[in-house]
């Protein structure tokens, strides 16, 4: 068990010290606050990581232990209400730091859509003002600067992200402009894989390439010579079946890609967000890029993906219309985006 000290003036401050050191495995042993010799407020909070962690098979029952399994459902009950009990008293906790009525109302919001407490606590002020938020919690992107420099950007993520979507998105914005555009897909396995990004290509007038082995890629390159953009459509893959990914990974090697965006859904569970994030570690992603936007209450989880990730935050779209919906995630368009559906919750709400 390593025990290590955090100090901060807030509390929400030295408790985003624990996230940011020790991640969100970290126990919080004891909080309390302080004069130092300066005569200053210091909060210092004890935090620890278990550096063992064990794997542990999953337990059996036969058939004659109905009670024992009973029990343990039950402690297993009584866990999870003090987990949810503890992650109250840490709200509780931040929001008494807020220095405004105003900002505690904010805090209470960005709860409701699924921001984490800590997260939160930084942003309360800033959104009760409706300032932009997250300016320095997030790492924000840039957009395409196709002006200066030819991109070929590969979009990657679970079957049904809406990559293929959100390829059309960007080809359309960008052919409006009268940047040359081009796609290439590695989907070639899956049966229709080609078939929606074919359809898009038609009608956007865009010529398609389709690559199925590393050796090919020079030559499918080659073709695209004219398009100051290439969109790179993608297999879907999944964290509990990763044999996809390990057979694309060498034709997005051969591609050497400007850009690797990492298309999540908004509409994904925020735990099973988190897995994605964890298993595309290593695939050297450079965006973040989210769709279905509009298909979720909870947009919190792009704060929370976003501050887990470190990813630079990219584009984002919504709705299925290839013509709109398309547009670069700032911290002030994240600000209205949260703000719209606090407004939109209140509606719903209203008597």
């Amino acid at each position: 068990m390593q025990i290590r000290v955090f100090s901060a003036p807030k509390l929400h401050e030295a408790l985003a010290l624990v996230r940011r050191e020790l991640g969100p495995d970290a126990i919080i042993l004891d909080r309390d606050q302080k004069i130092n010799g300066n005569q200053e407020k210091i909060w210092h909070v004890h935090a620890a990581l278990d550096v063992e962690k064990k794997s542990y098979a999953q337990p059996k029952f036969a058939a004659s232990e109905p009670e024992t399994k009973k029990r343990l459902e039950a402690s297993m009950q009584r866990l999870e209400r003090i987990i949810t009990g503890l992650s109250k008293q840490e709200a509780d906790g931040l929001r008494v730091t807020l220095p405004s009525a105003a900002a505690q109302s904010a805090f209470d919001q960005l709860l409701l859509l699924g921001v984490t407490a800590s997260h939160a606590a930084d942003m309360a002020v800033a959104f009760a003002n409706r300032a932009p938020v997250c300016a320095s919690l997030l790492k924000w992107g840039k957009k395409l600067n196709l002006k200066k420099h030819r991109e070929i950007v590969l979009l990657t993520g679970p079957s049904g992200a809406g990559k293929t979507t959100m390829a059309a998105k960007l080809a359309t914005y960008y052919s409006l402009k009268g940047v040359s555009t081009a796609f290439i897909s590695t989907d070639t396995e899956r049966m229709g894989g080609l078939d929606t990004l074919t359809a898009y290509a038609e009608v956007l007038g865009v010529p398609i390439h389709s690559l199925r082995h590393p050796d090919q890629a020079s030559r499918v390159i080659a073709k695209t010579k004219s398009a100051r953009l290439v969109l790179v459509d993608t297999e879907g893959w999944s964290p509990q079946q990763p044999g996809a990914l390990r057979r694309q990974r060498k034709l997005w090697k051969s591609l050497s890609a400007s850009r690797r965006m990492l298309v999540m859904p908004a509409n994904l569970d925020e735990s099973d967000g988190m897995n994605l994030i964890d298993a595309a570690s290593a695939l050297n992603i450079t965006d973040l890029a989210y769709s279905k936007v509009d298909e979720t209450c909870m947009t919190g989880k792009l704060v929370n993906w976003g501050a887990a990730s470190r990813i630079a935050l990219s584009y984002c779209s919504y709705g299925h219309d290839a013509s709109e919906g398309i547009g670069l995630l700032t911290s002030r368009s994240l600000t209205s985006l949260l703000a719209s559906q606090c407004k939109s919750r209140t509606t719903h709400e209203s008597p």
